[in-house]
């Protein structure tokens, strides 16, 4: 039986580096409406929950089909309010339209995240009967390159070990790109936690659809490649 999946995007008001990016412009349309779109292109996804503090998110999330905004309690909607409880809350607002098997947080500002992407996600966490699942992105350089400037001795120590090093002899290295999250439902609810230590398994997305707009900059890249999008 295929399970049922629960989508939670989450869209607080408040951004210190950009403002009010969850609904800035991007290509135009709005920022957020990208993850609404592939959403509804999802063969898994049954449900969504948009839950927010802005009430502009409000009325985009109402345009697509199966989804049910919750307007986020001023303690979910702060500075300090941890995206477990935001999901926590979203999930128990959901249930009343249904039952769940694996949630789906899926943040707004990965607007290149494709719906193949997360269908993708699914079918591992699906195929490994995983309990999570974590979307992650090949490091475009290595953090072998890298070194902490703490001391006189720190430069002089990394450049030492780097001679006769070259980049392509080093291995590859996997970050974060916080385009997906997955976790069992009961689970989530029984720990309380997005990441796990058993059951848990990252998804390897391409570079390209990995852009996490925190930032003017990244907001730039991603209308470039959007507009350069074949």
């Amino acid at each position: 039986m295929r399970p049922k999946v629960l989508a939670v995007v989450p869209a607080r008001a408040g951004s210190k580096r950009l403002p009010q990016k969850n609904i800035k412009l991007l290509n135009g349309k709005p920022l957020i409406a990208y993850t609404f779109d592939e959403i509804q292109k999802s063969k898994y996804i049954t449900t969504t929950v948009a839950t927010s503090d802005c009430s502009k998110v409000i009325q985009i999330s109402e345009q697509y089909a199966n989804t049910y905004s919750l307007l986020r309690p001023e303690e979910l909607a702060s500075d300090t309010a941890s995206s477990v409880d935001v999901l926590l809350h979203a999930v128990e607002y959901a249930e009343q339209f249904g039952s769940f098997d694996i949630i789906c947080l899926l943040q707004p500002t990965s607007p290149l995240r494709t719906a193949s992407d997360i269908d993708n996600a699914i079918e591992l966490y699906i195929d490994k009967k995983a309990k999570g699942v974590v979307s992650m992105t090949q490091c475009e350089h290595s953090p072998l390159w890298s070194t902490p400037l703490g001391n006189k001795s720190d430069f002089k120590n990394f450049i030492s070990q780097l001679q006769n090093t070259r980049s392509q002899d080093l291995p590859n290295y996997y970050q974060l790109n916080g385009a997906i999250y997955l976790v069992d439902k009961h689970t989530l609810f029984s720990q309380r936690k997005l990441f796990l230590e058993q059951d848990y398994y990252p998804y390897i997305m391409p570079a390209e659809n990995s852009v996490d707009i925190d930032t003017q900059v990244d907001f730039i890249v991603a209308d470039t490649l959007l507009k350069n999008k074949c």
